[in-house]
């Protein structure tokens, strides 16, 4: 059933307490680099293959309260489902490839989830969410 729905996510300071020393302007850390790229990150997730950070949300689909986000990384040339929801909710991700060959997450704890990546170099993927007693609904192809 999913895999025809993919088809078809201060610190204020005192002013009282004069400064008596400098520090080093703050640098942010780097993120990690990709370790995969297009085929080679289908099937990690995104922290192992390093497109976790700084990722962008293509497409969103709303049902209820309930969201889907179809994740992708242009490093990585991967993308990936994160859904947002209740308990049960599950997130499927596909590309134009295989679309049969998907990758399903589900919230069986707190109230969000993501899935493995798939390979998007040169194709497109979209996201699937199904919402216990609510219903499903998908993004569109990116």
């Amino acid at each position: 059933m999913i895999s025809t729905a993919v088809a078809t996510l201060a610190l204020a300071a005192s002013s009282l307490i004069p400064a008596t020393h400098t520090t080093a302007p703050h640098t942010s850390a780097k993120a990690p680099l990709p370790t995969c790229k297009g085929p080679t990150c289908n099937g990690l997730t995104p922290e192992e293959g390093g497109c976790a950070d700084n990722a962008d949300t293509l497409d969103s689909r709303t049902l209820g309260s309930a969201r889907v986000e179809l994740r992708y990384k242009a490093a990585c040339r991967a993308a990936w489902v994160r859904v947002h929801g209740p308990v049960g909710t599950i997130g499927t991700v596909a590309n134009t490839a295989n679309p049969q060959n998907t990758y399903e997450t589900r919230i069986d704890r707190g109230s969000d989830a993501h899935s493995r990546m798939v390979n998007d170099m040169d194709l497109k993927a979209a996201a699937c969410m199904t919402v216990p007693g609510a219903g499903t609904v998908c993004t569109d192809w990116k």
